[in-house]
């Protein structure tokens, strides 16, 4: 059986990686793929529909006020009676196109080019404290032995994660209309989260502050993030996003406008440096964004936003740094 479902107010790319994973190892599933972008996922089954949806519900939620508060709430499937929209053809036979999809993890493969080519392995590089955004261009075989791990045990694992996924669409498109994606996925959804996690944050640190001081250092930090996300954006939005546009349209680059480029390139990696160290930190503050017991609903849902934030950044810096900024410093923009 095919089953293919709508998956409307989905909000954390590392859930939904997370559900692709669960769902590939229910047993009597096939076959699953999906896009965040869509927001969609297409299963092939022969377990009962409900055991597929109740798979989903436990780990894809969604945001709900209740009487003024944000509630997490369980993201509940539509059906959709044609395929996703992303569709993809078989896959060909294992046993005569060795590795078809590059779903086999080597040591000597870049983080940045292992998330590229199969991005639900963000979170597992992320579960093993292997920085894939700021710091994609190391190998494997070099993060795993700075982490003290064995690279060929950590390629073997992540190599045997059984996630049907294809190369990531973005992956393929030209600087311009990668800048577009950004622009369109990342951007938005900081301008209309920043706010709403800033009032989160000052809320649970107003009200749960005196039991755990913790929370101003959380505010505090937060508020470094957002102060230097905020500019960053609208840098990239009024500067550089144009220049890639302005290349793209006339076929070259021009020594004036690469000289820029490269200019602005370096100063806004360094600031990917400084935001990807806020997070680290507030990760490390909140000691994995684990809520306690006491903690409200409102609690909860702000540590979720802020994981949620995290993940969607790190996906974020990961485009930019190993996609878009190695291509436009190297090729024509178009």
């Amino acid at each position: 059986m095919q089953t293919s479902v709508r998956i409307d107010g989905a909000n954390c790319p590392m859930c939904f990686n997370e559900t692709l994973e669960a769902l590939a190892r229910v047993d009597g599933v096939r076959r699953v793929h999906g896009s965040f972008d869509g927001p969609c996922l297409e299963i092939d089954h022969d377990v009962p529909l409900e055991t597929i949806h109740r798979t989903i519900r436990e780990h894809l939620h969604a945001v709900e006020m209740f009487a003024n508060e944000i509630r997490m709430v369980p993201l509940e499937p539509t059906p959709l009676s044609t395929t996703c929209a992303h569709h993809l053809p078989a896959l060909p036979d294992p046993a005569t196109t060795p590795d078809p999809a590059g779903y086999t993890v080597d040591p000597s493969m870049t983080l940045g080019e292992i998330v590229t080519r199969r991005p639900a392995l963000a979170a597992e590089l992320e579960r093993r404290g292997l920085d894939y955004c700021c710091h994609g261009g190391r190998t494997l075989a070099d993060a795993a032995r700075a982490a003290g791990l064995d690279a060929a045990a950590v390629a073997d694992e992540l190599s045997g994660f059984a996630v049907d996924e294809p190369p990531a669409a973005w992956a393929s498109l030209g600087p311009s209309e990668l800048v577009d994606h950004i622009d369109k996925v990342h951007h938005r959804h900081l301008w209309a989260e920043l706010p709403r996690i800033s009032a989160l944050v000052d809320k649970i640190a107003t009200v749960h502050g005196d039991r755990h001081p913790e929370l101003f250092e959380v505010q505090r930090l937060y508020g470094e993030l957002r102060a230097d996300l905020e500019p960053h954006l609208a840098q990239e939005e009024r500067e550089l996003f144009p220049l890639i546009r302005r290349l793209a349209a006339a076929g070259d680059t021009p020594s004036a406008g690469s000289r820029l480029l490269v200019e602005q390139i370096e100063a806004l990696s360094g600031e990917h440096e400084t935001v990807g160290a806020l997070l680290d930190d507030l990760r490390r503050v909140t000691s994995g964004y684990a809520v306690p017991g006491d903690g409200c609903a409102s609690y909860a849902a702000c540590y979720r936003a802020l994981a949620d934030l995290e993940a969607d950044t790190h996906l974020h810096v990961h485009k930019e740094n190993n996609v878009l900024f190695p291509a436009v410093r190297t090729e024509p923009a178009g």
